[in-house]
């Protein structure tokens, strides 16, 4: 396989091993019991040591990897030797006065560059090749690499011996369960009678998705495989929950699957959760920094599901939760994306259906507007969704009024239709996003409104975020999120 040459990966990769092992080896130097010292170079250890084991692992599979894996890699790889190369010139200038300072930006430098690796980390998992599984099973104690080595198992074409019947669970156990309303939103808090509480994803199943007995089997085995899948995910890696189980609804007599509840577990704090349309409606106010955060964590939550090899169809503000994690009104919390209602399976026959709602269909593409439907879905059709709500986190408003009634409206400037409106949001995105969120981040947003072919209005070139399995969609667009 072509692509960066093996040998220069491995002297990068040598190096910077070099580097960080004597960074941590002099700053464990710094033995002050009980310090704010000794806890940053505690940090820096565990965040070396994480990072160590990815890299050795990465070197192992290199050959195996994807060309524009490879080229991704090697950036994201300079950039480490950078901050490592700064940290070791710090290091030997150090005086004890600065060491406080010194071992911040220390910790900084890694933990940042970690969350730039991580977002592609999970992109190995797409790639077929036997090296990579040979590798995952033998390291068993890198959690970071268990959490890959379980998706590898259940993503797998021949992971056959996961069926999913395990992920179904009775309904009998949820008819007496206590329900929480969350305000705008298309999910509920429950509380079942042994005092669990759990988040319940409800899905009313349309006559076309259960047209015929093949068509009531497809969709039944990709809501097993999707809940099989979320079981595995990490979710303040992933911003997705973890699927407990799925309860199935079928009409008495025929048996015809009516709906399907998902079951995520509710991540344990003592503060509720809200939607992010709740948040948009109200009148917190949030910092720039925290806008960023909350909008790389709606990202890095599609990414994942596509990295899963499912599109999810309904990405808007409704279909995502926001849990608080502290008592402070300056934080936003941690998101998570939920909404399963019409997801498939990313290979799986699309319908082609519109919705007759107009507050549903501003956040799809042209292309899937309306009740003709002209384009099948595809991954990039998720990624203009997230650009549409990237651009309200941005503003920070709703694209869509409430009147306190359960009467919604549309707010004047969205109530354009197809063309008009994604040229309407990329004008917003250009002209005004930049003044409150910075160019980079506008430009992000551009990069996700223009993602598809017949609308490419500013990326390089009609085929930029296509391909057949996603690969060079998640590719195209962590570069796009990096690059700003």
């Amino acid at each position: 396989m072509s692509g960066v040459e093996p040998l220069a990966i491995f002297g990068a990769v040598d190096l910077c091993l070099k580097y960080g092992g004597i960074i941590v080896s002099k700053y464990k130097a710094f033995q002050l019991s009980g310090t704010e010292i000794e806890e940053r170079a505690l940090a820096i250890e565990a965040a070396w040591m994480r990072i160590s084991q990815q890299l050795d692992f990465l070197k192992r599979v290199w050959e195996s990897l994807d060309k524009a894996y490879q080229e991704l890699q090697a950036r994201i790889l300079s950039v480490l030797e950078r901050k490592l190369a700064d940290s070791f010139d710090r290091r030997k200038a150090i005086k004890y006065v600065y060491l406080k300072d010194t071992l911040f930006q220390a910790v900084q430098n890694l933990q940042e560059w970690q969350k730039e690796f991580d977002t592609t980390w999970f992109l190995i998992l797409l790639m077929a090749d036997s090296a990579i599984d040979s590798e995952l099973k033998k390291r068993t104690r890198n959690e970071k690499l268990s959490t890959a080595r379980h998706i590898r198992r259940v993503i797998k074409p021949d992971s056959s011996h996961h069926d999913g019947n395990d992920t179904i669970l009775p309904q009998k156990d949820f008819e007496s369960a206590e329900v929480f309303g969350i305000p705008f939103s298309s999910f509920k808090k429950i509380k079942i009678s042994k005092g669990f509480t759990f988040i319940l994803d409800p899905s009313e199943v349309s006559d076309s998705r259960v047209a015929s007995k093949l068509a009531t089997s497809i969709l039944a085995r990709d809501v097993r495989n999707l809940a099989t899948k979320l079981r595995e995910v990490d979710p303040n890696e992933f911003h997705l929950l973890k699927c407990h189980g799925v309860v199935p609804k079928n009409e008495p007599g025929t048996q015809r699957l009516l709906a399907y509840d998902f079951i995520f577990d509710l991540p344990q704090g003592d503060f509720e959760p809200r939607s992010l349309r709740g948040l948009l409606l109200s009148k917190m106010r949030y910092t720039l920094g925290e806008r960023i955060r909350l909008a790389q964590q709606f990202a890095t939550a599609i990414h994942y599901i596509h990295i899963l090899d499912f599109v999810h169809k309904r990405v808007r503000p409704e279909n995502v939760m926001i849990l608080p994690t502290r008592n402070d009104p300056s934080c936003v919390g941690q998101l998570f994306l939920l909404g399963f209602q019409e997801f498939r399976a990313a290979e799986g026959k699309t319908l082609r259906l519109g919705h007759s709602d107009w507050s549903h269909e501003i956040y799809q593409h042209p292309d899937r507007q309306g009740d003709n439907i002209s384009e099948d879905y595809y991954m990039q059709h998720d990624i203009y969704s997230l650009g549409v709500c990237l651009l309200e986190i941005g503003l920070w408003g709703s694209l869509i009024n409430h009147d306190g009634t359960g009467n919604t409206s549309l707010i004047p400037s969205a109530q354009s239709k197809g063309l008009l409106l994604q040229k309407h949001f990329l004008s917003l995105a250009e002209q005004e996003l930049p003044l409150s969120m910075g160019d980079k981040y506008a430009k992000v947003v551009v990069n996700c409104l223009s993602s598809m072919k017949t609308s490419n209005l500013h990326a390089d070139g009609p085929s930029e975020f296509e391909d057949e399995n996603g690969f060079l969609i998640g590719i195209k667009f962590i570069e796009k999120r990096q690059n700003g």
